[in-house]
């Protein structure tokens, strides 16, 4: 090819848009933006080199990129909360995606949320809160004044009761 017709190709929307996609994967590093970036270049095969009309459904999506029909969902919000898609909605048919460029970097780090906050992680985290509910509530009906406790004399457990001695009160402290 001649450098007459490499200066003469044009790059079409769709692809530039997976060249923006590889490149914010590549400067954010984060695996969960690898697996949204994941389905939006399955996504991105879909459209028009435009970057419109994109219509696939979310089990072809899901299927095409080794994940769920919840993945798919919750990548496609983080793309559009990052400003990378735009949807809509058709009456009983599968949404219509236009591939958009932001005007600047992304930041990721306030919409990657969307995609790591699941069912099971929220499950995870409410089993785990209960636990923690529950050993609370037994060490403090272990110890009535609190989960550390405290001795006959009032002193909590593990202190001597003395405050330590500063170095003004040491008698052995500096001397001049």
């Amino acid at each position: 090819m001649s450098n007459r017709q490499q200066s003469d190709r044009i790059q079409s929307v769709r692809t530039a848009w997976v060249n923006r996609l590889r490149a914010e994967v590549l400067r954010y590093g984060s695996k969960d933006l690898a697996g949204v970036a994941r389905v939006g270049v399955w996504l991105a095969s879909f459209a028009d080199a435009d970057g419109s009309n994109a219509f696939p459904s979310r089990e072809t999506l899901a299927t095409l990129s080794g994940g769920s029909k919840e993945t798919v969902t919750r990548a496609t919000a983080v793309l559009e909360a990052g400003g990378m898609l735009a949807k809509r909605r058709r009456p009983n048919q599968s949404a219509v995606y236009q591939l958009t460029m932001p005007a600047g970097p992304v930041d990721w780090a306030s919409v990657l949320y969307l995609y790591t906050d699941n069912r099971q992680r929220r499950a995870r985290a409410a089993a785990k809160a209960a636990e923690m509910e529950a050993v609370l509530a037994s060490a403090g009906e272990a110890h009535p004044e609190g989960v550390r406790g405290r001795s006959p004399e009032g002193v909590p457990d593990g202190c001597s009761g003395r405050r330590p001695r500063t170095l003004s009160e040491d008698p052995e402290g500096v001397r001049g």
